[in-house]
């Protein structure tokens, strides 16, 4: 009796082991490959310490079996710490896993080891991916098994602003897999970006002027006087290759001098008024605001101006001249007519005008004994 017992025994856990070792599995993602394409500082917001945010991607995870089990899994790539991912070394990425469904009905994840054992950590219907951990549909708080798992993946990627300063052509690749922990059976992702030497030269074709003006035309009953541009300014910018860039102003090179107009029908923000200097008296001039043309002509044809004013995140068409303003924030580009909300086109060579009105300070708050030179000056980045 003893000795059929045991036989019994080994002769099921042999089939056990064998119906383990039988149980096939697939991982399928919707891509293999996550292309950034070119980046360019024009069109990416600039975050903390110098990093640049690329836009989130979702791609679509699928792991089918043909016997139920656990179904656990995890990512498999180099780590930059214990919540992200290198994606090469110049930045990093992070990864989420949500919309999780198991035989068809919807569930929540948990965390767990990277054996795809133990009890769940975190729980939720959205997940950080991390480095050390595997994650696991759920039943009732339970690691639950089954044959036919799905969810999205959604990738956030973070590059240091610095990198994309090449001198030679690069192409950024991190690859890893994502595996199901039981089986072993896994499917290779590729995260990867392109970044291109480029070059802009910006030649200051034309300055702006306001010609002479004589101190007996200055408003007389307190109110500043508003002066047009006799001449407009105008940029020529060109690049070595196709490039989308924008244009950031980076300081008021007059600053402390800038006052507002009085009197008049008009008012504008702090950020918008650019200095004009000081009297040889130490009395402030006045102040200017300068406009981005509505559009502008480049190798690519007309272009229409578009305007950020969070740093890249987000773009906006605009249906005349646009204010400058000096907030860090502000950025502004030429973008095909219907392309304004994607940012700034990339070309090889852009024409730009620029037009301005002063307003000169009060005539009471000024010396004029002697002739005063209004002497308005910014520095102008061009971003790409």
């Amino acid at each position: 009796m003893l000795a059929c017992l045991a036989v019994w025994l080994a002769a099921s856990l042999f089939a056990s082991v064998a119906s383990a070792r039988a149980r096939t599995c697939e991982v399928v993602l919707s891509t293999t490959h996550v292309d950034y394409g070119r980046l360019s500082r024009a069109t990416l917001a600039v975050e903390a310490k110098g990093m640049l945010g690329l836009p989130a991607r979702t791609i679509g995870l699928h792991v089918r079996c043909d016997e139920p089990g656990d179904m656990a899994v995890m990512f498999r790539g180099a780590a930059a710490d214990e919540r992200g991912f290198l994606f090469t070394e110049a930045g990093r990425f992070v990864m989420r896993l949500r919309d999780a469904r198991l035989d068809g009905v919807p569930v929540d994840l948990g965390q767990v080891d990277r054996g795809g054992g133990g009890v769940p950590g975190q729980v939720g219907a959205s997940l950080a991916w991390n480095p050390d951990a595997a994650l696991t549909p759920l039943a009732h708080g339970h690691a639950a098994m089954g044959r036919d798992f799905s969810a999205s993946i959604e990738i956030t990627a973070r590059v240091d602003e610095a990198a994309l300063a090449v001198g030679d052509a690069a192409r950024w690749t991190t690859t890893g897999s994502v595996e199901l922990v039981a089986t072993g059976a896994s499917a290779d992702l590729a995260v990867q970006a392109e970044v291109q030497p480029g070059r802009c030269n910006v030649d200051v074709v034309r300055h702006l002027s306001f010609g002479r003006v004589r101190s007996a035309d200055l408003d007389s009953h307190g109110a500043s006087t508003r002066l047009t541009a006799i001449q407009a300014g105008r940029l020529q910018v060109l690049c070595d290759g196709p490039l989308p860039f924008a244009f950031r102003i980076m300081r008021d090179e007059r600053p402390g001098t800038a006052v507002a107009p009085t009197g008049l029908d008009v008012t504008y923000p702090e950020s918008q008024l650019f200095g004009l200097g000081k009297t040889p008296a130490g009395e402030r001039i006045g102040s200017y605001v300068l406009r981005w043309a509505a559009g502008a002509t480049s190798d690519r044809g007309e272009l229409r101006a578009t305007h950020s004013l969070d740093g890249s995140r987000s773009w906006a068409a605009t249906g005349g001249a646009i204010v400058a303003d000096h907030d860090g924030a502000a950025r502004v580009g030429y973008a095909a007519p219907t392309q304004a909300t994607t940012g700034p086109l990339a070309v090889k060579a852009l024409d730009v005008t620029l037009d301005a009105t002063i307003f000169i300070a009060p005539k009471a708050s000024l010396s004029l004994d002697e002739e005063i030179h209004a002497d308005g000056l910014m520095t102008i980045e061009i971003i790409y």
